[in-house]
């Protein structure tokens, strides 16, 4: 779809919150709503927790917070109704519930008249090479380097992004949906000591792009990275740190201009996820922007084309923050969208 968001203001997805409707809340006021991931309020809603439900073997442990596979007993007799469901598209299986993903269900319960507000709404999934990496067999191995459980993720997590999409299609039906892939572990993908292929990556990612169903797909990597990658899965929407690395994503200038070309767009992650935000100032940060407009002109990229294709959000999730931060961060977010649509687009 033709997609000019001419800054609007949306965030990454986590908050500090624990009270369920005052986040949602918060999330409303964007101009692009998100679901809040309340990572404080429950280990189940842990980035890698909340997408284990309807995946065979995942154990959890609240008490000392872990998540693992247990390929031993048991495992095999659940691949068979796992793998019928995959093959069924059975999405169901692979709902989100309310004890995993409490702003999910909120969000498009009781506040779904409030959030068919919106003509753009935002889902979050994490992505296949960060729970991989993350996520372990119980033997503390990467499940990403077990064929079975890779199989397993990269079948897995596709469905589980449907199944977020049509949640929220059905509570926002006439709005589009954005779903955004969150890799921060794409920063380490390259090194010595994780050994993941260009090929995983691309192939991995693209997997749950293609399969979620959403009418505009986004990845949000919080770090530095081979962004050609990234842009290489066809992505709609990329999304970076600006706030610390933007000039490593600025380097990649060649591959913003292309995927301009076909159509896509760019989220400044540039206000702070942290407790720095309280440092800065709207104008201090909407320059940041203005300051990476005025690299990539200068390297032949049309500057009205990136102020249409942009958004503005956080430099990454705001829950490991405090409450007080978080809520600055998403004030500011909607300052700096304000700013620069004025002074690119004469509205506020």
């Amino acid at each position: 779809m033709e997609f000019e968001p001419r800054f609007a203001a949306t965030a990454i997805g986590s908050l500090p919150h624990t009270d369920v409707e005052e986040a949602c809340r918060l999330m409303l006021g964007l101009e692009i709503p998100a679901w809040p991931q309340l990572v404080k309020r429950s280990f189940l809603e842990n980035m890698y927790v909340q997408y284990t439900e309807g995946l065979p073997g995942v154990k959890v442990d609240t008490e000392t917070e872990q998540v693992w596979f247990d390929t031993r007993t048991g495992f095999s007799e659940e691949l068979e109704p796992f793998y019928q469901a995959v093959i069924d598209e059975d999405i169901e299986r692979f709902a989100m519930s309310g004890s995993h993903a409490s702003g999910l269900e909120l969000m498009t319960g009781s506040l779904a008249g409030e959030l068919a507000r919106n003509p753009v709404v935002k889902g979050q999934v994490t992505g296949p090479i960060s729970f991989g990496l993350t996520v372990t067999d119980h033997a503390r191995r990467a499940s990403l380097y077990d064929e079975t459980l890779e199989e397993v993720i990269s079948k897995g997590l596709p469905l589980k992004a449907r199944w977020q999409v049509e949640a929220l299609r059905r509570a926002a039906p006439e709005s589009k949906v954005i779903l955004f892939v969150d890799e921060p572990y794409l920063v380490s993908v390259g090194s010595a000591l994780i050994p993941v292929s260009r090929e995983q990556v691309v192939g991995h990612i693209g997997a749950v792009l293609r399969g979620c169903g959403a009418d505009i797909t986004g990845i949000h990597c919080c770090g530095n990275t081979d962004w050609s990658a990234v842009f290489q899965t066809g992505v709609d929407l990329v999304n970076m740190d600006g706030f610390e690395y933007l000039e490593g994503f600025l380097a990649y200038d060649q591959d913003i201009a292309k995927h301009l070309e076909r159509g896509g767009t760019i989220a400044w992650g540039v206000v702070p996820d942290s407790e720095a935000v309280s440092s800065q100032g709207a104008e201090s940060v909407a320059a940041t922007v203005e300051s990476a407009f005025d690299t990539l002109e200068a390297r032949g990229l049309d500057r009205e084309t990136l102020a249409i294709r942009s958004l503005v959000t956080p430099a990454c999730g705001l829950g490991p923050t405090d409450v007080n931060s978080a809520e600055r961060a998403l004030a500011m977010t909607v300052e700096v969208s304000k700013l620069l649509r004025g002074r690119y687009f004469g509205d506020a």
